[in-house]
């Protein structure tokens, strides 16, 4: 009887872990910033993806694709500036479609 209690018990501590996502420990990376970044965007939330990509950009100031998903929120919003330093920072990280599109503008990086 004990041990079906503390069998019971320790199924529902980790379906509570499970549920309130306590199994996702330890620091967040560029990455997960970056993915978190693209889901908001895509769910229009563009002020909450360039937070996301803001964080992903102070971890990995090298990953063209951070700046370049910026670049697109920013435009979104209405930054046209933003929009286009973040094309030309991707541009001269090597991302190839912020390098067709910044030719296109004219504009260099």
């Amino acid at each position: 009887m004990m041990v079906r209690r503390i069998c019971f018990f320790s199924l529902m501590l980790s379906l509570v872990f499970f549920m309130s996502g306590a199994d996702n420990v330890g620091p967040l990376t560029a990455e997960d910033y970056y993915k978190s970044g693209k889901i908001k965007y895509h769910k229009d939330d563009y002020s909450g993806a360039i937070e996301d990509y803001n964080k992903a950009a102070e971890l990995a100031p090298d990953v063209a694709k951070i700046f370049g998903s910026r670049g697109a929120a920013r435009r979104k919003l209405g930054d046209r500036e933003g929009a286009i330093a973040d094309a030309q920072k991707a541009a001269r990280l090597g991302d190839k479609d912020a390098q067709r599109i910044l030719r296109m503008l004219d504009l260099g990086w």
